[in-house]
């Protein structure tokens, strides 16, 4: 069974379809795809609101309460102990990628605000030695 897959073929079909939609052919930037932000989190200027934001959702629960009637609550639950191994390996694996990139988000922000803390101070200095040795002040 060895089906070659002409892209050509299909590149073409594709630009074809784009030219009848009358679809502009630029590539998307991030900022043109919707994204829906949950209700009420804003973190405009604020990297510790973000990063403290991630840190306390990174933990992923590969269940939910499940209420409503009998019948439909004990299906449901069937299911879910039906399908568990192939579930609890998936948000093991979500939740251990949640962790190691809050830490190193963590890692990151501190970082930065050292850097910043450093560059304040250096610019500090440089106004003084400055200041010191061409009398002029910024």
């Amino acid at each position: 069974m060895n089906k070659s897959i002409d892209t050509e073929k299909i590149m073409s079909e594709i630009r074809l379809e784009i030219k009848k939609k009358n679809i502009d052919a630029d590539i998307l930037s991030f900022e043109d795809i919707p994204y829906k932000k949950p209700a009420g989190v804003s973190f405009s200027g604020n990297p510790d609101k973000a990063v403290d934001y991630l840190c306390s959702r990174s933990y992923v629960q590969s269940y939910h309460q499940i209420d409503g009637n009998p019948v439909i609550v004990f299906i449901k639950k069937s299911v879910r102990k039906i399908i568990k191994f192939h579930t609890e390996p998936i948000v093991s694996e979500q939740n251990n990628f949640n962790a190691s990139a809050v830490t190193a988000l963590t890692s990151l922000r501190n970082t930065q605000k050292q850097l910043i803390k450093r560059i304040e101070k250096l610019e500090k200095e440089n106004a003084e030695l400055k200041n010191k040795l061409y009398g002029e002040t910024e």
